[in-house]
C-alpha cells in the first residue's frame, strides 16, 4: 500500500504584491485559523520563518500562546527553522548561516524545538553551496519545489544532493506547495494519479507530464501565496477520502524523511533556475542588498578586533540591522518582482541596516584611533582600518579638509607618509564635492601596506607648488591606453530587446534573456557636451586622472535613450584594471550588458562563477553568481568581480554582466493573458542611474575569491586627529594560509568567530595567530571551516558553523 504524507502548510510571502503590513495581518489571520481548526480537526499544520512567529508574538500575544500550545500537543508543527524563505543565489554564504542561526536560536527559546528538515518552496533555485551549509547546521533534508522537473534534470524525486566538499542532504522537488480553496481532494486524486498540480505562473505545458508517486510519498497543501491554509471543506474531505491502496497521514517533514522513502540518485550542481529574470531585475535593491551586506560583516570583523582590545560591545542594535537584512533577501525583494511600495520597504529596510552598521563602524574606529599621539603642526593623520587578517598591499583612497582655503596663486601639493617615515606614492584625484577653482578641500589615493585586521596610520603633510599643468581631458585611444594591461581590447555595452516579465519566466528566457543585441557607440563631441552640460566639443574617450599611483580614462557612449560612461583605472604598481561603469538608464522593455573580451591566450576556457561558499562551473545561458563571474583554463581565472551584479553570461569569447533590465513591477505572466493592461501608464523597475564598480583579475581560484572579498570590503580610511592619552593596542591577529576569510564576529556569550573557506579542490593548511596564541588545521577541498576564540583558546568546528 503506498503511504502519502499529508503536509499542510500556507506559503505567506510578507512581502510581494502587498506591503508588509498586510503581509502581517494575512498571517494573523492564518495563523489564528490554523489553530481554530487545530482545535476542531486531527491534522497538523506546519509553518516556518520565525519572523512570522516573532510578528504574531509582538502583535497577537493570546494567538501566540495557542500555537506554543499546539505545538507541545503535536497538533502545530515548527518546520525549516529559518528566518524565512530567502532567495537561494544572491545572498553570501554567511548570511545562509545567519538565516538558520537566527531562525533555530528563536524557535529554541519560544518552542523548545529545532527543525532538521529544511525548505525554500518557492525559492526560484539553489546553490549547490547550500549542501554544506545545511549539513553543518544539523539538516538532514531539504524540500523545495523550484525548478521543477521539466526546468530541470533530477534523477528522481528524493535524491542525494552534493556539494564539492563531499557532504550532502536528501533533497525533494515537488512541482506545488499549496492547493486552491476547498480542492485539496482534486489535488490529492491528481498527484496519486501521477498528475503534476503546478502553481500559479508555472509553465502551462506542465500538466502533460505523468508521473506515478513512490510508495512513500508526499503532498504539500493548504491556501498559500497569501496564506490561508486549510479549510473546513479540505479537513472534511480529506476525512472522507478513500483511494484504493493508498493510505493518507497528516504528517510532517521530519516524518516523512524518517519513512522508508526511496532515494534514486545524485545531483551535484546548483539547482538552476525556472525565472533567469530575477537576477538582474531591480538593480537598487541588488546594489543596496550588496551595500548592506559588506557593511554589516566589516562592521563585525572591526567590532571583534576592538573586542580583543578590551571593548565590550552592546550587540542589540547590530541584531536588529542584521534581521533587517535577512528580510531583504526574501524571495520577492532581492530578486526584484515585488510591487514598487515593497520595493521601497526594501530600500527601507536596507538603508536602516546600512545606518546601524556604520554607526557601530564609526564608534568602534574612533575607539581604536582618539587615544593615539595627537598630529603634529601641519600634519593630517589619516588612519586605514584593514578588514583582512592578512598584510594587504593596495591603494587607499581618503578625503580631507585643508586647514584652511587656499586662494592664493601657489597649489598645496600633498605627501603621505607611513609610519617609518617613508614616503609613499600618492596623488591628488577629483574630490566628491566640486568647488571647481579652490584649493580646499582634497582627495588623494597612495599605495598602502596595510596591517592585518587592525588600524594603520599615515601622515599627510602639504607644500605650496606653482600649479601642476592640467593633461586631464586630452584625447586617448583606449587601445594604446590598454596596451599591456589584462584586457587584449575594451569592454563595451550592449542593449538587447526584452520582456516586461521581472522573473523571466518564459520558455525563451529560460534559454536565453534578451534577443538582437545592438552596440553602444561612441558619443560624438556634441552630444558629449549636450549630456555633460558643459562647453565645447570634448573628445568622448579622455584621460580624466594621471599621476603617480593610477591613470584614468573614461570613454561616453550612447545607445537609444540610454547613455554610458566607463572610466578605466591602471595602476602603476598593481596587476589587476578597474572600471567605474555609470548608465543612466531610460529604455523600456530593454536589457543592457557589460561585453568583456576573454584573454586570447585563454582558449578553451571554461565559464565559472562563484556562490555561497562555493564556486562552479557555469552553463551555457543567463547564470546567477555573486562577487565574481569568470573563465578558468589551466592557467588559471580571468575574474571579473563586481560590487553589485548578480547575473551574466558567457558567449562567443566574452563574459556579460546583465546590468539593467527596463521590466515592470510585478508583471506577472498568465497563461493566454496579455502581460500587462495597455490603457495607462506603468512605472518601469530600473529607469534611472547606477554606477557599477568592477575589477578585472588574473590569479588562482583562491586568489580570485580573496580579491573579490577584498574588493567588497575595501578598507576604510578617515582623517581623524586624535585626542591622545589612551592608546589601545589590538593582538596582531593574523591568518596564514590560502583560506579565503569570510566572517570575524563578536560572539553573544563572549569570544569570537572565525569562517574560513577552502575555495581550491585541495587541501590546504592554515594557521591562525592572534598574540601569542595559534591553531593550525587543514581545510579540505572547498570546505568552510569554524574556529572559536576565546580566553586564549581556540576551537576548531568541522562540522558545525557556530555563530
Amino acid at each position: 500500500m503506498k503511504r502519502i504524507h499529508l503536509i499542510c502548510n500556507a506559503h505567506l510571502d510578507p512581502i510581494w504584491q502587498w506591503t508588509w503590513d498586510e503581509g502581517i495581518a494575512a498571517a494573523i489571520s492564518t495563523f489564528k485559523s490554523a489553530a481554530d481548526l487545530a482545535d476542531e480537526f486531527d491534522f497538523i499544520f506546519c509553518h516556518n520563518e520565525s519572523l512570522l512567529y516573532e510578528a504574531i508574538e509582538k502583535y497577537a500575544p493570546d494567538l501566540f500562546a495557542r500555537i506554543q500550545k499546539l505545538v507541545k500537543q503535536g497538533k502545530w508543527k515548527i518546520t525549516g527553522g529559518w528566518y524565512l524563505q530567502p532567495d537561494c543565489l544572491m545572498p553570501s554564504g554567511e548570511t545562509f548561516v545567519r538565516q538558520i542561526a537566527v531562525g533555530k536560536k528563536y524557535f529554541r527559546e519560544k518552542f523548545g524545538v529545532e527543525p532538521c528538515v529544511a525548505m525554500n518552496y518557492d525559492s526560484f533555485g539553489h546553490s549547490v553551496g547550500l549542501v554544506q551549509i545545511l549539513a553543518k547546521n544539523g539538516y538532514k533534508g531539504y524540500l523545495h519545489c523550484r525548478p521543477n522537473a521539466m526546468q530541470f534534470e533530477y534523477p528522481s524525486k528524493f535524491y542525494r544532493w552534493v556539494a564539492p566538499d563531499g557532504s550532502s542532504v536528501l533533497a525533494s522537488e515537488t512541482f506545488s506547495y499549496s492547493s486552491l480553496l476547498g480542492q485539496v481532494k482534486n489535488k490529492i486524486l491528481e498527484e496519486v494519479d501521477g498528475t503534476a498540480v503546478g502553481m500559479l505562473g508555472a509553465d502551462t505545458g506542465e500538466h502533460s507530464a505523468k508521473k506515478e508517486m513512490g510508495d512513500v510519498d508526499y503532498i504539500l497543501w493548504g491556501v498559500g501565496n497569501h496564506g490561508g491554509g486549510p479549510s473546513r471543506k479540505d479537513l472534511r474531505d480529506i476525512a472522507e477520502l478513500h483511494i484504493d491502496g493508498v493510505e493518507l497521514i497528516h504528517s510532517t517533514p521530519e516524518a516523512l524523511f524518517d519513512d522508508a522513502i526511496e532515494v534514486g540518485g545524485e545531483v551535484k550542481t546548483s539547482l538552476l533556475t525556472c525565472m533567469p529574470g530575477c537576477y538582474s531585475s531591480m538593480a537598487r535593491i541588488k546594489q543596496n542588498y550588496r551595500k548592506t551586506e559588506n557593511l554589516f560583516y566589516a562592521a563585525e570583523k572591526m567590532l571583534a578586533a576592538a573586542m580583543l582590545a578590551g571593548d565590550v560591545p552592546v550587540l542589540q542594535d547590530l541584531s536588529v540591522a542584521e534581521k533587517r537584512m535577512l528580510l531583504a533577501t526574501f524571495h520577492d525583494i532581492l530578486p526584484g518582482t515585488c510591487i514598487e511600495e515593497a520595493e521601497k520597504e526594501g530600500l527601507e529596510m536596507l538603508n536602516a541596516s546600512q545606518k546601524t552598521s556604520k554607526e557601530y563602524r564609526l564608534a568602534t574606529f574612533l575607539s581604536l584611533v582618539l587615544g593615539q599621539k595627537p598630529a603634529g603642526e601641519g600634519e593630517y593623520p589619516v588612519f586605514v582600518f584593514n578588514y583582512e587578517p592578512k598584510e594587504v598591499c593596495t591603494p587607499v583612497e581618503v578625503e580631507f579638509m585643508l586647514a584652511d582655503q587656499n586662494w592664493s596663486e601657489q597649489f598645496l601639493e600633498v605627501h603621505i607618509y607611513d609610519m617609518a617615515g617613508n614616503e609613499l606614492p600618492c596623488q591628488q584625484i577629483k574630490e566628491n564635492s566640486t568647488l571647481n577653482g579652490l584649493d580646499w578641500r582634497k582627495r588623494v589615493v597612495f599605495d598602502a601596506k596595510l596591517d592585518p585586521l587592525c588600524v594603520t596610520r599615515f601622515t599627510i603633510k602639504t607644500a605650496a607648488i606653482t600649479p601642476p599643468e592640467k593633461k586631464t581631458g586630452e584625447s586617448v585611444r583606449l587601445g594604446a591606453f590598454l596596451d599591456g594591461t589584462i584586457l587584449d581590447a575594451p569592454v563595451s555595452l550592449e542593449m538587447s530587446d526584452d520582456t516586461a516579465d521581472p522573473w523571466g519566466m518564459s520558455a525563451d528566457e529560460l534559454k536565453g534573456m534578451g534577443k538582437n543585441p545592438v552596440p553602444f557607440r561612441l558619443m560624438t563631441g556634441k552630444e558629449l557636451n549636450a549630456f555633460c552640460a558643459t562647453g565645447g566639443e570634448a573628445s568622448p574617450v579622455r584621460l580624466v586622472e594621471d599621476g603617480k599611483v593610477m591613470t584614468a580614462v573614461e570613454a561616453a557612449y550612447t545607445c537609444e535613450n540610454t547613455n554610458a560612461v566607463v572610466q578605466y583605472k591602471r595602476y602603476k604598481n598593481y596587476p589587476y584594471l578597474d572600471l567605474k561603469v555609470t548608465v543612466e538608464f531610460a529604455d523600456k522593455n530593454k536589457l543592457v550588458r557589460l561585453k568583456i573580451p576573454v584573454p586570447k591566450d585563454m582558449q578553451g576556457y571554461k565559464t565559472v562563477g562563484d556562490g555561497p561558499f562555493v564556486w562552479e562551473e557555469k552553463p551555457a545561458c543567463e547564470v546567477s553568481f555573486q562577487k565574481w563571474l569568470g573563465a578558468q583554463t589551466e592557467k588559471g581565472i580571468f575574474g571579473v568581480i563586481n560590487d553589485g551584479v548578480y547575473a551574466g553570461k558567457e558567449e562567443n569569447g566574452y563574459l556579460y554582466l546583465t546590468l539593467l533590465r527596463g521590466t515592470g513591477y510585478c508583471f506577472h505572466p498568465l497563461p493566454d493573458r496579455e502581460l500587462y493592461p495597455a490603457d495607462r501608464y506603468l512605472p518601469r523597475v530600473d529607469c534611472g542611474r547606477y554606477t557599477y564598480h568592477i575589477r578585472l583579475y588574473r590569479g588562482t581560484v583562491y586568489e580570485v575569491n580573496a580579491m573579490a572579498e577584498q574588493f567588497n570590503q575595501p578598507p576604510y580610511a578617515v582623517n581623524v586627529f586624535p585626542t591622545g592619552g589612551n592608546e589601545k593596542t589590538l593582538p596582531r591577529f593574523i591568518v596564514d594560509g590560502e583560506v579565503v576569510v569570510t566572517t570575524i564576529k563578536p560572539r553573544e556569550n563572549g569570544g569570537i568567530a572565525i569562517r574560513l573557506y577552502n575555495p581550491a579542490r585541495e587541501t590546504r593548511a592554515f594557521t591562525v595567530k592572534i598574540g601569542e596564541n595559534c591553531i593550525d588545521g587543514v581545510a579540505c577541498g572547498a570546505e568552510v571551516l569554524t574556529v572559536t576564540y576565546g580566553d586564549g583558546e581556540f576551537t576548531l568546528y568541522r562540522d558545525q558553523m557556530p555563530v
